[in-house]
């Protein structure tokens, strides 16, 4: 996936090279440093700010573009092999890998895939876990996942799935209203898992209550969830009233409309909020095809996004945020919620090196995954210059 020059360069160059990305619109966390500079050391971000004339192996002139600090995505489907080449050109360069309900012979298999796969650590964009989407789900609001798999709630059951699956298991989508669910909310958070209500059928009581047992995250906000509608309330009630929840977006305009995603940010506030895409792109499916915009069955029932997190960032600019208030939803929010902040999701002095530049019209130039080039679009206006190599 590296960029030929790139791989050259590290060819003959035996430790990862210094990398100066000069003349930039950095995004901060909350605002713009225009007309700056970002030093790369290795892995890591060695500093931000003004212009350096500094020696760096590579050095990139990101002028008339904006620098800004890699997405995470925290709901995407597929093998990783198969989802980075594809979503890396889009600025992603961390992920969550969703799981749909299956097996446990599956989720198991599936579960020590990843965590070879994060052990090999082959690329430099990165798995940083995967997430459980169900078993323990209302039937009722199964949305695209396979019927034959949701089970009711059963505590030595998910006590085997955290002992096979962890430290790899970052979340885990459950529905509160089902009998017995509630003891298992409760050991998912005392392990440190993320319990995520999700395809749920819940009154805003009985969601409030799985908040007290310990959800913190609501699963495809608006989607595959009971709605504020009659007196008994719903789920999406309840996860816009309590700051406790995180609450993750499907933002193209087809799972959610922009005017519930402003409703969203105005009653919770852009602190809690995540964007994502839940992408099936990577999966095979059968009697699944992209149509009007997403991935649907025959019937046009949706089954997925074909959304990108460089376009999720676009429509939540044209909803009304500032670009630094998009991206932040994009980056340092996942990346806070995941407790991984101190060392992803803004561009800072020590964090990875993760960083996309794009431009005004949101076109990916360039990549970068802890300080490797990962991709660079042909014919880009961004001069990158490789200089002599300091051993």
């Amino acid at each position: 996936m590296l960029h030929d020059g790139a791989a050259i360069l590290l060819q003959f160059y035996p430790l990862m090279p210094t990398i100066l990305i000069n003349h930039g619109d950095i995004i901060l966390k909350d605002r713009l440093l225009k007309g700056s500079s970002v030093l790369i050391e290795g892995t890591r971000i060695k500093s931000v700010g003004k212009i350096l004339r500094t020696k760096a192996d590579i050095v990139i002139d990101a002028r008339c573009c904006y620098v800004s600090p890699g997405f995470i995505d925290t709901h995407i489907h597929g093998d990783p092999a198969d989802i980075f080449p594809y979503e890396v050109k889009h600025g992603t360069t961390a992920i969550v890998v969703a799981v749909s309900c299956a097996s446990l012979d599956e989720i198991f298999k599936t579960a020590q895939k990843i965590k070879t796969f994060m052990k090999e650590d082959r690329l430099g964009c990165e798995v940083l876990g995967f997430r459980l989407e169900g078993p323990y789900i209302n039937i009722k609001k199964a949305g695209a996942q396979d019927k034959r798999y949701i089970r009711r709630p059963d505590k030595r059951e998910l006590a085997l799935i955290i002992k096979r699956c962890t430290p790899a298991l970052k979340m885990v989508t459950i529905a509160p209203e089902l009998g017995g669910a509630l003891p298992l909310i409760s050991l998912l958070s005392k392990k440190g898992i993320i319990p995520s209500i999700g395809h749920s059928y819940a009154t805003a009581i009985q969601a409030i209550k799985g908040v007290e047992a310990g959800i913190r995250h609501a699963t495809h906000f608006f989607n595959a969830m009971r709605l504020p509608a009659g007196k008994e309330g719903g789920v999406a009630g309840a996860v816009i009233s309590d700051g406790r929840i995180w609450a993750e977006v499907i933002l193209d305009r087809i799972h959610v409309p922009p005017a519930m995603f402003l409703l969203l940010l105005r009653a919770k506030g852009p602190g809690k909020v995540v964007l994502i895409t839940d992408s099936v792109k990577a999966c095979d499916q059968k009697g699944v095809r992209k149509f009007k915009g997403a991935y649907r069955f025959s019937d046009g029932k949706l089954a997925g996004s074909c959304l990108t997190m460089i376009k999720a960032v676009h429509n939540a600019v044209c909803c009304g945020l500032t670009l630094p208030e998009a991206v932040r939803l994009a980056s340092y929010n996942p990346a806070k919620m995941l407790g991984e902040h101190s060392r992803k999701g803004s561009i800072a002095n020590g964090k990875d090196a993760d960083i996309l530049i794009f431009d005004k019209d949101f076109d990916v130039k360039l990549v970068l995954a802890r300080g490797k080039i990962m991709f660079q679009k042909k014919g880009a206006p961004i001069h990158v210059r490789y200089s002599g190599l300091h051993r």
